[in-house]
């Protein structure tokens, strides 16, 4: 697992990324002592009855499978150990204060339902699979997106842009345009993060790799390879309770075939769901994180042939006569009696049960349908078939019934053969439906492939192919654009321009092979030694640019300096012994009496010409830097 550790130590450096506060802070702080006690870490935790609670809950629903309950801190401590309180704690405490943020885009609360979520169907999993402790599984999936919201946290707005054009849900494309813009992607920034953190490597490095399997470097059968499947079912899970309709159901088929996969039977993955479900609530209200209320996830193939049916009327012969009916021809049936009073609770069960097929009366509500055009509104409702019984004979009721939103009408008292021709066209529709959404998720999949080999290709176009530094032809673009912005705003711009002493040598005595070699290394050490927001370009054989914006002359020798001695320390194996290097680098600054970039371009050749004249490895400054 190869992470960018240096643009994450630049973010960290930041002092940005969401960290502990309060008590988890102390806690944290305290475990990092050799001389800390117990009696000491208790005390620290008494200190804030809301994560007494929650560290007790914690303990309990690891020890549920027998013994007495657990109702102390010094119990919880021993049940679950310091290193687990400390990521509980550095867990909770982000929940708590991370709820809300400048990105407006970013839905806060779903991100932490989801996480949630995904901890404790993990830590369900790891119980009934084994892999890792369950109370680690806990704090990693609850953990596992952190990434993502310390990237939220840090750019805000600006995220939001990534967002929007990466679309909902569209991860491959999101992370792809992270790296492009940060030089990392929300994935690696969370191992980076947990693994700061003091969570153990072997559970981060499988999380990492739970969502790009395809680089996974675990053998099949592993324990980390299994590791890395309970957390990708997790991952769904968390996925599937935060989405609704369609991509539900497609997710919930999904979450089933990995778990046949895992070797649990579909009545034992309908058993672990439901209990995870129960325990997401109960967690929910104890975090004040939001919660659907408990859906089932039937196995597909298990699933009721007809679908889901939610029956809203009055009369209850009638809602009787019609479930038996719907029962009898293997639909799963869900009934509300109607009622203006009861407006709320249709529209909220419709929401949060999600049937396929809604029959209701049109005299709800008094015949009005503001209901029901309400429904509408909402994306699932949008995907519920209505049938409204109407007035036999009724030309008027059938018109305004759909008119106000309804996909059909059939008569009260109905018989049961025009009541099952209706039912039937809406399975049809329903099924074309789902295969439309799957089409479309294809489609979204196929684009969001389609969208990375583009930028990867314009990022080829643009790039230099041995050194991984951009062209010529991109750095003028570049920097004519960092001039005209600094210009414009008047705002500070420099340059160094960079050449790797007696290259042409090395390529003499020792081949264009090991020149190629050495011109690489040196690239891995600039680009390791430069700020964030520097920008490195080849524009020659050894020479290199480095457009350095909004940056004044101190930063700018600094910067500088750091580079010749890190090419200092550069040492490449060869046949003939090892082979050093070192740089004569030319800085220069924006001056206002220059009318153009060539002119810092020449004032920043000036300098490399004036360090070669100083005898090389050294610093030459041009434009009246001097």
């Amino acid at each position: 697992m190869e992470l960018p550790l240096q643009p994450y130590e630049t973010l960290k450096a930041a002092g940005q990324l969401p960290s502990p506060k309060g008590v988890a802070l102390t806690i944290m702080r305290l475990c990092q002592r050799d001389d800390f006690s117990m009696a000491q870490l208790a005390l620290a935790i008494k200190s804030d009855p809301a994560f007494v609670g929650r560290l007790i809950k914690a303990a309990n629903t690891v020890g549920r499978q027998g013994g007495r309950p657990i109702a102390s801190v010094e119990g919880a401590l021993q049940v679950l150990g310091v290193s687990t309180v400390r990521t509980l704690a550095l867990g909770f405490s982000l929940v708590s204060h991370y709820r809300q943020g400048a990105c407006r885009a970013f839905d806060y609360e779903e991100f932490w339902g989801r996480s949630l979520a995904t901890g404790l169907a993990l830590q369900a999993l790891v119980r009934k699979l084994g892999g890792c402790s369950p109370e680690e599984a806990f704090c990693v999936g609850l953990l596992s997106r952190v990434g993502k919201l310390a990237l939220v946290t840090v750019y805000g707005e600006h995220y939001a842009d990534f967002l929007a054009e990466a679309g909902q849900g569209n991860d491959v494309l999101l992370r792809e345009m992270e790296r492009q813009a940060f030089a990392l992607d929300h994935d690696d920034l969370t191992a980076a993060l947990l693994l700061d953190w003091g969570l153990p490597e072997p559970l981060v490095e499988p999380l990492y790799y739970c969502r790009r399997a395809a680089d996974s470097p675990f053998p099949e059968e592993s324990r980390s390879y299994r590791l890395m499947h309970q957390m990708l079912m997790a991952d769904v899970l968390g996925q599937a309770v935060v989405v609704t309709g369609a991509e539900r159901g497609w997710r919930t088929e999904r979450l089933y075939e990995l778990a046949r996969r895992a070797g649990l039977a579909d009545p034992v993955t309908e058993e672990l769901l439901a209990d995870v479900l129960r325990s997401w609530q109960e967690w929910g209200e104890m975090l004040q994180v939001q919660t659907a209320n408990p859906i089932r996830f039937l196995p597909p193939a298990q699933a009721p042939e007809g679908g889901r049916v939610l029956l809203v009327l009055g009369n209850e012969p009638e809602r009787q006569r019609l479930r038996q009916l719907l029962l009898e021809h293997r639909y799963e049936v869900f009934e509300l009696g109607g009622g203006v009073q009861q407006m709320e609770v249709v529209m909220a069960t419709c929401l949060e049960l999600g049937p396929r097929i809604l029959v209701a009366d049109i005299e709800l509500d008094g015949g009005s349908l503001a209901w029901l055009r309400t429904l509408r509104d909402t994306r699932q409702g949008r995907e519920i078939f209505v049938l409204l019984m109407v007035k036999p004979g009724d030309d008027e009721q059938e018109v305004a019934a759909l008119e106000g939103g309804a996909d059909e009408v059939v008569p009260q008292g109905a018989g049961p053969r025009s009541i099952l021709a209706r039912l039937m066209a809406a399975r049809r529709m329903i099924r074309m439906q789902r295969e439309l959404e799957l089409d479309r998720e294809e489609i979204r999949h196929f684009a969001a492939e389609l969208a990375v080999a583009n930028r990867r290709l314009h990022e080829v176009a643009r790039t230099d192919v041995l050194t991984g530094f951009y062209n010529r032809r991109y750095a003028m673009e570049r920097f004519q654009q960092e001039w005209e912005t600094a210009r414009r705003n008047e705002r500070p711009l420099a340059c160094m321009m960079i050449d790797l002493d007696n290259f042409k040598q090395v390529n003499d005595q020792f081949g264009h092979d090991v020149g190629d070699q050495l011109l690489i290394q040196v690239a891995r050490v600039i680009r390791n030694n430069l700020r964030a927001t520097d920008v490195s370009c080849r524009i020659g054989g050894d020479e290199f640019l480095i457009i350095c914006p909004d940056t004044g002359l101190d930063a700018l020798r600094i910067c500088a300096q750091r580079l010749l001695e890190a090419v200092r320390r550069v040492r490449l194996e060869t046949s003939r012994g090892d082979l050093g290097a070192s740089l004569s680098i030319g800085i220069a600054l924006r001056q206002p009496d220059m009318a153009s970039l060539e002119s810092l371009l020449k004032a920043a050749d000036e300098g490399m010409y004036l360090a070669k004249l100083a005898g090389r490895d050294s610093i030459g400054a041009g434009g009246g830097l001097i």
